[in-house]
């Protein structure tokens, strides 16, 4: 389970008073464990193909789109673009062994809609 925990107060400042919202404060949810963060650039009608993670789960995040594709570890995953416009991600891998509701909360929290396996892109 991830664990949301607040910064030091000596490290923050605010007028959250202002704003009726108690005394200032900075949360942070740390994923732990991070393997690596990749850019991928897929050009118009390429694919990743069919592959799997043993030992490690990966997170296909789409900021354009705000969407997050998580496939965890032993499962596969695929990302099609049969559509003529060049997608961006960021993959976000991992091994520590977190459940699909860990990752999808964490991915949500930060703004973005989160599905299960593959992508299909078409236009």
């Amino acid at each position: 389970m991830i664990e949301p925990v607040y910064l030091p107060d000596e490290l923050v400042s605010g007028t959250a008073q202002a704003y009726q919202i108690g005394r200032p404060s900075v949360q942070k949810i740390t994923l732990e464990d991070i393997d690596e963060v990749q850019f991928l650039s897929v050009t118009p009608w390429t694919s990743i193909n069919k592959h799997g993670h043993s030992n490690q789960w990966e997170v296909w995040v789409n900021l354009e789109l705000k969407t997050a594709h998580v496939c965890l570890k032993g499962e596969e995953h695929e990302l099609v673009n049969n559509s003529g416009t060049l997608r961006k991600f960021i993959a976000v891998k991992g091994h520590k062994d977190y459940t699909f509701d860990d990752l999808a909360v964490f991915f949500y929290n930060c703004g973005l809609s989160v599905t299960h396996g593959s992508i299909m892109i078409s236009d």
